[in-house]
């Protein structure tokens, strides 16, 4: 008997864990549910939000925790992506069950239909909440669809979007300094025209830190940072599929870190630009530097490119870039997976793509081109060196093609190497087995 109760106790006790270290979000009224999934995470329910490309959820956890997803129809087979998290699902029927033992970004995609999967954020559990009576702060509660049209942040100042708040509006800081815009709420861009507000535009600031939200539904550049220093995006969500919609844009900006976050956008995912002026009338044609993209999940629709530098480079040097330990889920369109589009005069150089997976990429693979193309204002033209592949996987039904064209033997690529880049299972030892076509391109090593 006092072994019956023990263990009686014992189960309580380890329940009565797993529900503090599970936090869920109650959406707010008014909130459109997807309506084809529904989610429990430890038996208890979490709202599943609906997007024009995409259902979505969101919740914090720590230590262990089960996850079921039914589906509304028949379950004839699933992925969960990224693939390198090696997630083994059960599936009955019409229901999808696994486990999660550390916080991730997931992709459930349903009888390979990429029009309509369920993305899970898995967050780990919020730390530092500022004070919502702070006066520096600008706090967004829960339970509330809040339509504040442009909010305005200014030096020493924080948005808390808190998780079960949706905010239809845009954020904008110009000049400011050590500014935050955090949480585990969402920012949604509906409201807008296409090309008429940026979900968050960061111009000419210095710490800034985007972290924790969800942004769904861009109008135009996601989350861009023009002519700024010591950016930080971390456990970004950014859901998608519209005109104009790049993810990441990083312009003319120094010093900038994209940490463990999550990109779907029709249009380029992330890109590194220069000289940029579409909605901006200040310079941005600043040198760009130190540039790290890492732990992060990609998915590019049908325009632009995942891991974009271009096409505008109006600056004198874009170096020492590294994408690294990252997962290409999809590339949907023609256009590429890895791409250099210097369009303008720069030296691009001192770039690092490190442990990358690809896992369905159905444009180029590799595209560096120098160019004059649409989007040029330089007469002159630039150049592309000292580029390192390293410890690449391309897997996916489509075996795509890559190129390297410089424009002249004056305004060339030079300094390729590709190293341990594995295509479905083969190393890359040659431009005939990489599908490689090159024009002014010299130093092209394989390793």
């Amino acid at each position: 008997m006092k072994t019956i109760i023990l263990t009686f106790l014992f189960i309580a006790f380890a329940s009565r864990l797993d529900a503090e270290n599970l936090v869920t979000y109650e959406a707010p009224s008014g909130a459109e549910a997807a309506p084809e999934f529904e989610l429990e995470v430890n038996g208890q329910p979490v709202f599943v939000y609906n997007s024009r490309c995409a259902a979505f959820a969101a919740f914090s956890f720590e230590g262990k925790i089960n996850v079921k997803v039914t589906f509304a129809s028949p379950v004839y087979n699933f992925d969960i992506r990224p693939k390198s998290r090696n997630i083994e699902a059960k599936l009955y029927r019409n229901q999808i069950c696994f486990t999660l033992d550390k916080p991730e970004n997931l992709s459930i995609e349903i009888n390979k239909n990429l029009k309509r999967p369920l993305f899970i954020f898995a967050n780990p559990p919020e730390t530092n909440m500022p004070d919502k009576l702070d006066k520096n702060v600008i706090f967004f509660e829960k339970g509330k669809i809040h339509t504040p049209g442009e909010v305005m942040v200014n030096s020493n100042q924080t948005v808390y979007i808190e998780g079960g708040a949706i905010v239809r509006g845009h954020i904008m800081t110009d000049q400011g300094r050590n500014v935050k815009i955090m949480g585990r709420g969402i920012l949604d861009n509906r409201l807008y025209d296409r090309g008429e507000h940026r979900p968050i535009e960061i111009n000419r600031c210095d710490s800034v830190l985007i972290e924790g939200i969800i942004i769904a539904e861009s109008r135009h550049w996601t989350c861009a940072s023009t002519a700024s220093k010591h950016v930080t995006y971390r456990n970004l969500k950014i859901v998608s599929s519209n005109d104009w919609d790049d993810g990441i844009d990083i312009v003319g900006s120094q010093h900038v870190l994209v940490d463990n976050c999550f990109i779907q956008s029709k249009d380029d995912c992330i890109a590194i630009k220069a000289g940029v002026n579409y909605f901006t009338n200040f310079n941005s044609s600043f040198n760009v530097n130190d540039v790290v993209v890492q732990n992060s999940v990609m998915w590019n629709g049908v325009w632009g490119n995942a891991l974009e530098i271009g096409f505008e480079t109006r600056t004198d040097t874009i170096q020492n870039i590294t994408f690294r330990n990252c997962d290409i889920i999809h590339v949907e369109g023609p256009e590429g997976t890895f791409t250099i589009h210097n369009g303008d005069r720069a030296l691009v150089r001192n770039v690092l793509y490190d442990n990358i997976r690809v896992e369905d990429a159905q444009g180029w693979l590799i595209d560096f081109k120098i160019l004059f193309s649409q989007y040029s204002k330089d007469n002159q033209r630039g150049k592309i060196e000292n580029i390192h592949f390293r410890n690449i996987t391309v897997e996916g039904e489509h075996r795509p093609s890559s190129q390297m064209l410089g424009f002249s033997d004056d305004f060339g690529i030079k300094n390729v190497t590709l190293e341990n880049f594995l295509m479905h299972g083969v190393k890359v030892n040659s431009t005939y087995n990489g599908h490689l076509t090159t024009i002014h391109a010299e130093g092209l090593q394989f390793k």
